[in-house]
């Protein structure tokens, strides 16, 4: 299906009908000028971004990480528990980080460019903000987080990529 839009007169490729300058816009264009994404592909490519950073984070800090997570938890007297809550939220920040991506897509065009921009805004929000705030605390060791910084981008970047690869509205 198409639709009519009214265009500036700078536009190259404009037809005149009945007075009105315009041309027809196939669906995808459409959906990209509109900026009303696909909700069912949004929250497909945002699952599979989660799916990828879940992965992520296990394989760093449930198997590689895990004994200086238990040694840095017992410094303060605690032991690491709710570990399974992070898999929503991962799933979470999935989605809003690929809600994100439809959403630059008028803005910025559809892309590995504007993938990374909104990969590199849920990293920011999501993983370097929260544990640049934690760092003064002296909770846990400078080491463990900046590499979860660190790994919040190696999983944040290509998961949103990812999604993007998937995502056509």
């Amino acid at each position: 299906m198409s639709e009519f839009v009214v265009l500036s007169l700078r536009d190259q490729s404009l037809l005149s009908c009945d007075g009105i300058i315009g041309r027809e816009i196939g669906e995808e264009e459409g959906a990209l000028k509109s900026g009303r994404p696909n909700v069912g592909k949004v929250l497909l490519g945002g699952i599979v971004a989660g799916a990828f950073i879940n992965v992520v984070e296990y394989l760093v800090h449930g198997l590689l990480l895990a004994a200086q997570w238990k040694a840095a938890f017992a410094a303060l007297g605690k032991t690491p528990t709710g570990w399974a809550m992070f898999i929503p939220s991962s799933f979470l920040i999935g989605i809003i980080g690929f809600w994100i991506y439809a959403k630059f897509r008028p803005n910025y065009g559809p892309g590995p460019l504007t993938a990374l921009r909104s990969a590199v805004l849920i990293w920011a929000v999501f993983w370097a903000i929260p544990m640049m705030a934690l760092q003064p605390m002296h909770l846990f060791p400078n080491s463990l987080i900046f590499t979860t910084i660190v790994v919040g981008l190696m999983d944040s970047v290509p998961g949103v990529l990812l999604g993007a690869w998937i995502y056509r509205p």
